[in-house]
């Protein structure tokens, strides 16, 4: 069997996850953490099982930083990472941290098993999924928003400089924040310029 940990800030997440591994016998979830600080831990005292497939972005230590204390630990570890939002410039992250692969939270069951498997099978493999530019993760209108936002302006001005109305700023706010996977305004602008939607 497969011997797997996962790591993700979501509850439901680590639940589903775990039951939909545990379902295909060919795998045993070892434990389940909510964040990389843990799994590091985990692994500390426990051991490092053959994956740990992890989310990307958690609070305390994301998967990135995980995956480089990790190896740091166990020099074998492979580690596959899940983004809600796959990202080539995260892609590319991955790989620089030593990942084992970075795919999708959406892809099915049957491309995550068998990502699993050739990720045990082969060390040299890297798991990958298509993934979206960081530019056009935004509409134009979202981007006009996030713009403004980010010299300063309050909901209501923002509102008054595009035409229109206070309501809309805020339901594009919440559908950027889904977008970024970030949970208020302040993280969504710090994570634009991080992917390079945003420029100084």
């Amino acid at each position: 069997m497969i011997s797997v940990l996962v790591v993700d800030d979501h509850p439901m997440v680590r639940d589903g996850l775990e039951v939909m591994l545990s379902a295909r016998r060919i795998f045993k979830v070892v434990h389940c953490c909510a964040n990389g600080e843990e799994a590091v831990a985990y692994v500390r005292d426990k051991g490092c099982p053959d994956v740990v497939l992890s989310d990307v972005r958690m609070p305390v230590m994301n998967g990135f930083e995980m995956t480089e204390k990790l190896l740091r630990l166990h020099p074998g570890a492979r580690v596959l990472l899940l983004a809600g939002m796959p990202l080539r410039e995260e892609s590319e992250r991955a790989r620089e941290a030593r990942a084992a692969g970075y795919m999708s939270k959406s892809a099915d069951i049957e491309r995550l098993s068998q990502a699993i498997q050739e990720i045990v099978e082969d060390p040299g493999f890297f798991a990958e999924d298509s993934f979206i530019p960081a530019p056009s993760i935004l509409s134009p209108r979202e981007l006009d928003v996030l713009r403004l936002m980010a010299k300063g302006l309050q909901r209501e001005a923002v509102a008054a400089k595009l035409g229109i109305g206070s309501e809309t700023v805020k339901s594009r706010t919440k559908t950027m924040m889904l977008k970024l996977d970030v949970s208020n305004a302040a993280q969504a602008i710090s994570r634009a310029y991080e992917l390079g939607i945003l420029r100084v």
